[in-house]
């Protein structure tokens, strides 16, 4: 029988010395001869002395909520009483609503070996997880924070009908995808049809777990710093900068133009125009009347976009409309979006919103046949063509000088990252590249 050698050796220290004292020691070594088989099963105490407290085994189970479950429905399996349960949700407030724990919610409970109840962990954030631990009869809460690294991430993908789908089949995170659309619709026009052929490439920055944690999602905050979309052979390369005071900086070419324009003509992805603007017969009523908008069709939920910056003005149902949503831009612009399926959080009247940012999801609400978008701009209090939107007097100078020169040592700093994270094209042939850089 083949036998392993195993060294067990343990240490015992005498005495207390400091640094410049003598440490007198003695050491222990045994040598034993076991069968391999034994030492695969047989689990190996490193320690030779432990506490008690050490030597408890213990049970970690992860639990995730299921339709209709909740906190109190869980925590009963475990022997936990309504009142510890309430007095659990009392301590967690601070940190988040234990009555309103989404479906897919996952929670840690740890158990000792008569399977009682030990603590309670739940992630309230990226990288933050709070602990609850049962104590005679009282919780004790904990917040804890999980490393995490700065990466730059670096992904090119071959574009199908949907720039959305495809993106999310080539790994890159939805945040990323969303604000490249977002980006790339100052410029292109998202209701043709994308071919084969046509690629999708991005550069973002990233933090990320050092480990990854079941109660925590693995990256956030992801900084987008280079867009490149080639339609058509037509290249769209654009890099993000900061210049001047500007908190979060613009998207600009590479010759200092800026891509963002006033408004967006159409404020979501990967829907097909079912209407145009004009004088049509409308599909429930039966009479022609002025149709003063676009229609999107699209997937239920979709994510809306605001066209542009400006405040709420409405956000409520209204009639045929369904649920609507009212935005009042610069310049007497107003934009309205209608039978949405329900508001994006934080979107009612009087906030204030970004250009690109969710408003809401597309819907069948009020006079609607079918799932779409109803999408219109006012000018003065006059519906106008969005497709025939020329508002070129209101957009950004091209930078010049100083801020130009700075801008080019941004460039140059971004294609350097581009080129060093550059890797050969893999065997997919939908994933072309996604490589990711740790930064120290």
């Amino acid at each position: 029988m083949i036998k392993n050698r195993i060294l067990l050796t343990a240490a015992l220290v005498v005495g207390v010395a400091c640094t410049s004292e003598k440490v007198d020691k003695t050491l222990v070594e045994q040598t034993i001869s076991l069968p391999s088989d034994v030492i695969r099963e047989m689990p190996i105490e490193l320690n030779t002395v432990h506490s008690q407290e050490e030597s408890m085994r213990t049970t970690v189970e992860t639990i995730k909520l299921a339709a209709g479950e909740n906190l109190l429905s869980v925590l009963h399996r475990y022997g936990i009483s309504t009142q510890q349960v309430i007095a659990l949700i009392g301590e967690l407030k601070p940190w988040l609503d234990l009555n309103k724990l989404p479906t897919g919610k996952i929670i840690q409970v740890t158990l000792d070996e008569q399977g009682s109840l030990l603590t309670i962990a739940i992630g309230v954030r990226f990288a933050t997880i709070v602990t609850a631990t049962l104590a005679e009869g009282s919780w004790q809460v904990t917040e804890s924070t999980l490393e995490t690294e700065l990466v730059y991430k670096h992904s090119k993908v071959i574009v199908d009908a949907s720039l959305y789908n495809s993106a999310i089949y080539g790994g890159v995170a939805v945040e990323v995808i969303q604000k490249a659309i977002a980006v790339l619709s100052h410029r292109v026009d998202f209701q043709r049809t994308l071919r084969d052929t046509d690629v999708f490439e991005v550069l973002y920055q990233s933090t990320q777990l050092l480990i990854p944690h079941p109660l925590s999602k693995r990256s956030a905050h992801h900084k987008v710093t280079f867009i490149k979309l080639t339609v058509s052979g037509i290249e769209h390369v654009l890099y993000h900068h900061e210049a001047g005071q500007e908190s979060q900086g613009q998207f600009y070419y590479a010759d200092g133009r800026p891509v963002q324009s006033f408004l967006l003509k159409t404020p979501l992805n990967g829907a097909r125009l079912s209407s145009t603007f004009g004088h049509r017969k409308h599909p429930i009523l039966g009479y022609t009347r002025l149709h003063k908008g676009l229609d999107f069709g699209a997937a239920v939920g979709t994510p809306i976009f605001a066209a542009g910056d400006g405040r709420v003005l409405k956000a409520s149902w209204r009639g045929s409309f369904g649920n609507r949503v009212l935005i009042q831009h610069a310049n007497g612009y107003c934009s309205l979006y209608a039978h949405l399926q329900g508001f994006a959080k934080g979107i009612k009247s009087g906030a204030h919103v970004r250009q690109g940012e969710i408003i809401g999801y597309l819907g069948n609400t009020g006079l609607s046949q079918a799932p779409h978008l109803h999408f219109e701009l006012h000018k003065n209090g006059q519906a106008i063509n969005p497709l025939m939107l020329n508002t070129s007097q209101y957009a950004a100078s091209k930078l010049t000088g100083a801020k130009l020169t700075a801008f080019f040592h941004t460039v140059t700093r971004i294609n350097s990252q581009l080129k060093s994270n550059d890797v050969k094209q893999t065997d997919n042939s939908k994933l072309v590249l996604n490589h990711e850089v740790k930064e120290y």
